[in-house]
């Protein structure tokens, strides 16, 4: 079942896990916020906090996609034979068969992670439980690679690569904040696409939302699908049905129940990231978009722009 809290601070979590607790090395402090759900293991969520020098295996997974939300420091990227750096801001997206590692260049670097049917962080949980009971047995070399199997990773036999330095815009996997693979511009919001359908295998889109002061986004009870907004930066009140209204800053999460009505609205330039949109919002902007251009007076008519929104599963009013 989902998480039931709907605001989340960033010191509010399930658990605060020390990723190597044995001390043979300085790995990250691992703070979980939301445990996976549903079929396709969505919205799972949590960050990771490297010291600096910390350098993660090369490694690659055979199933589940990873949505990494560069939140502070700098991150530097191998993969594919190539090497770049991420800066707080930036997003790398992961895929299945996409071998990666991460080394930690700065202090205070921050690894904010959206989880797609990886399941991650329940095995964390019971690494730990099982660290507080047995803790010789749990850094077993057997037991580790039989959990790796048991999770569908390939984590073993790889070596660190010999990668090429490359400009950041270069690596397939990190997209820079000021980058996009398109982008939409309305009266008071911008959006762009930063992860796609084609690279979730169906499941979701995450977006980038710049929001003007005043600018609001609302949904009624119909909505059917979980919200997961990270605020990136400024702030936002949050109206919920049958709550008080509540303010929302930066690195809040909002972990918004469906078929609860509701509106978000910006109280200065505010940055959303929507890492888990289930609902075709590319299809939706496509079509919005070609109104906007030929016939910009019918999106005035909110009966119009809904019956749009309904037709593509879309079901938060943008414009």
């Amino acid at each position: 079942m989902p998480d039931t809290r709907i605001h989340i601070k960033p010191d509010d979590v399930l658990a605060d896990i020390d990723e190597i607790a044995d001390g043979s090395e300085p790995r990250s402090r691992c703070k979980i916020y939301i445990l996976p759900y549903d079929a396709a293991g969505i919205n799972e969520a949590c960050e990771a906090n490297y010291y600096p020098g910390n350098r993660v295996p090369y490694h690659e997974h055979t199933t589940g996609f990873e949505t990494f939300l560069i939140d502070g420091g700098a991150i530097e990227i191998l993969g594919v034979g190539k090497k770049a750096v991420g800066h707080k801001g930036d997003i790398v997206h992961i895929m299945p068969y996409m071998p990666h590692s991460i080394h930690t260049l700065e202090d205070n670097s921050i690894w904010r992670a959206f989880h797609q049917g990886l399941w991650l962080t329940p095995h964390m949980v019971e690494e730990r439980g099982l660290r507080d009971r047995h803790w010789d047995a749990s850094f077993a070399p057997e037991l580790r690679q039989q959990n790796n199997r048991r999770k569908h990773d390939n984590w073993v036999d790889y070596q660190y690569p010999e990668c090429r330095d490359v400009p950041a815009s270069e690596l397939p996997s990190l997209r820079l904040f000021d980058s996009e693979l398109t982008s939409y511009a309305f009266d008071g919001i911008r959006l762009r696409l930063k992860v796609a359908r084609w690279e979730t295998a169906g499941v979701k889109e995450v977006w980038q939302l710049h929001l003007s002061t005043g600018y609001t986004l609302s949904w009624d009870e119909l909505h059917p699908f979980t919200h997961l907004y990270d605020v990136f930066s400024g702030s936002v009140r949050v109206t919920l049905e049958g709550m008080e209204p509540f303010t929302a800053t930066a690195r809040d999460l909002l972990h918004i129940p469906k078929y609860l009505s509701g509106k978000i609205e910006a109280l200065e330039e505010t940055v959303l990231l929507d890492t888990g949109c289930q609902g075709y919002l590319t299809r939706f902007m496509d079509e919005i978009n070609t109104v906007k251009a030929k016939e910009p007076a019918k999106l005035k008519d909110k009966a119009f722009v809904k019956e749009i929104m309904q037709k593509n599963d879309y079901h938060v009013m943008i414009v």
